[in-house]
């Protein structure tokens, strides 16, 4: 069944941005006013998300009874949206949804899940929250579970009541929240796990600069394109870069960066490659340049910097058009948005990232010489990324690469089992010999290379299944 809900961007400059039209192409006056609060209370992106994953379900909640359901309304009771939104993420989510003996309801997830799950039970959480706000729900809210708010609300009350002691803001370490109990109605079991998108397509840059290309976009729009798929980093540690840190690593194919969580100090180190470093060069002294209140090229800032007349800290390496330091706000909605649609993609930027470790995973794995240069280069991927559960992660990703392996090995196996068949010449089984026939003795090493090789294969197919080769039944 196709979507009957639609979204139109508004063109001119209006109170509500963004419209929602309903399958009987009315105003959805809830859907409407529920994408304007979230869009004041989140960030754009997180706004647009939660609107994508609304749309199926009200599209699939108000459906004519001819399709075979009852018609249902966003506005019935709580019990009703209960029941609705347990069909829904059974049916459509595939979910497994099960009664806790409190009352709330547990949701696994199961092989068919989708991954937004987490997101739409949030983002319809947040539609009744605005609701009841607006007073246009007169219920109470479906997505919350009563006693669980009350329990909430009393264990924050206990725990503001006990101060917990200050780290000092020059160590940049924040301590960590105490895991607060869940209000909702639906909790999702697991719900802490995280699985990253991996992204193994290697023509995406490529797809998406020429995306850019294609609408205009200027140097700046591509210099920071390009840094995102080369160095694996987040677009705001991007877009904070200054020339100070650009310099601390000598005006090359590295720049110094603040990481999430360290409060702008800077802990790590972007590399990127040396046509990005040399186009950088080319949009400060031009694009850049035009927007900055000094006009300074380049050289003139690093011979400031000399004579102690100007902080190169406090130089952004790239500036919006009101000429202040880029956010990454502006550049998704300005850039990135406007390149993927150019290019036919829907892609957020952060997916840059896991592109990045997609690829340079897959490299490893290609390259590498046995399992320990394997290790080693996964700890360095581990500390460039600076990712805190290091050995985490790279489980998470192994999942996609692991079963890439094992298919790669088969494929190697079934096309020598369909040479054997075929009797192609070397492949040949042995009965088929002449008795007398000379042996080659360099044929006889390459064919017990292959043999040596093709015996390695086969015990790791059978270690798989915990058995050995040459085992009684084999």
């Amino acid at each position: 069944m196709g979507l009957g809900c639609r979204i139109v961007t508004r063109s001119t400059v209006g109170q509500l941005r963004v419209l929602v039209f309903s399958r009987r192409n009315e105003l959805h006056l809830p859907l409407t006013i529920f994408t304007r609060e979230a869009w004041r209370r989140c960030s754009s992106g997180t706004a647009r998300l939660y609107l994508n994953v609304l749309i199926p379900f009200f599209d699939w909640l108000e459906a004519e009874e001819s399709e075979g359901r009852v018609h249902r309304s966003w506005d019935d009771p709580p019990e009703v949206i209960r029941r609705e939104v347990d069909e829904y993420l059974v049916e459509r989510m595939k979910c497994k949804v099960t009664e806790h003996r409190a009352g709330f309801q547990l949701v696994s997830l199961t092989d068919g899940t989708r991954s937004t799950v987490r997101v739409f039970l949030s983002a319809l959480k947040l539609f009744y929250r605005i609701m009841r706000a607006q007073d246009r729900y007169r219920h109470t809210n479906p997505l919350v579970d009563g006693p669980s708010a009350v329990l909430a609300g009393i264990a924050l009350r206990i725990d503001d009541d006990v101060p917990s002691p200050r780290m000092p803001s020059v160590s940049g370490v924040a301590l960590p929240r105490k895991q607060r109990l869940s209000d909702s109605y639906f909790k999702l079991v697991g719900g802490e796990s995280w699985t990253p998108q991996v992204i193994d397509d290697a023509a995406l840059p490529a797809q998406i600069l020429r995306g850019g290309r294609r609408i205009g976009w200027q140097l700046q729009g591509e210099c920071i394109t390009r840094i995102l798929f080369e160095s694996g980093c987040r677009v705001s540690e991007v877009v904070g870069l200054t020339l100070g840190d650009w310099a601390a690593r000598g005006l090359l194919q590295e720049a110094q960066a603040f990481s999430k969580g360290s409060h702008g100090r800077r802990v790590k180190f972007i590399r990127f490659s040396a046509a990005t470093a040399k186009l950088l060069r080319r949009c400060f002294d031009t694009e850049r340049r035009r927007l900055d209140e000094n006009h300074y090229p380049l050289d003139e800032y690093l011979s400031r910097a000399r004579e102690h007349s100007v902080n190169l800290d406090h130089v952004p390496l790239f500036l919006s058009r009101r000429r202040r330091q880029l956010t990454a706000k502006a550049f998704r909605e300005g850039c990135w948005d406007s390149a993927c649609q150019a290019a036919g993609i829907d892609a957020d930027v952060h997916q840059t990232r896991h592109w990045y470790v997609t690829q340079v995973m897959r490299g490893i794995y290609e390259t590498s010489q046995g399992q320990p240069e394997i290790d080693r280069r996964l700890r360095e991927l581990i500390e460039y990324m600076g990712w805190r559960s290091g050995w985490q992660t790279i489980e998470a990703y192994q999942h996609y690469f692991d079963p890439q392996r094992h298919a790669e090995m088969q494929d190697r196996l079934h096309q020598r089992l369909d040479a054997a068949l075929k009797n192609k010449p070397g492949c040949r089984p042995a009965e088929h010999s002449s008795a007398g026939a000379p042996i080659d003795r360099q044929e006889e090493k390459a064919q017990s290379s292959h043999r040596g090789e093709r015996d390695a294969d086969l015990e790791y197919l059978l270690a798989l299944g915990g058995k050995r080769a040459g085992a009684n039944g084999e």
